[in-house]
């Protein structure tokens, strides 16, 4: 089954790798505030429905709320 949202982290390159599907937009947001402890960078989070995208960039001293 295909998650309604995609993570995706920004490469160095500026390419896109595919991190993994989230259910909502803020199950996306919650996801990488955590990965951003030990991934930082910039993320897309991509609607798979309407091709909408959300772009963030975070350091490791993000939290949660952070991104609400």
């Amino acid at each position: 089954m295909r998650l309604p949202f995609s993570i995706l982290k920004t490469r160095h390159d500026e390419s896109l790798h595919w991190v993994e599907g989230a259910q909502t937009l803020e199950a996306a947001k919650q996801r990488i505030a955590q990965l951003a402890k030990f991934w930082p960078g910039k993320y897309v989070i991509l609607n798979e429905a309407t091709g909408e995208s959300l772009s963030i960039t975070v350091d490791d001293t993000v939290d949660d709320a952070t991104l609400n």
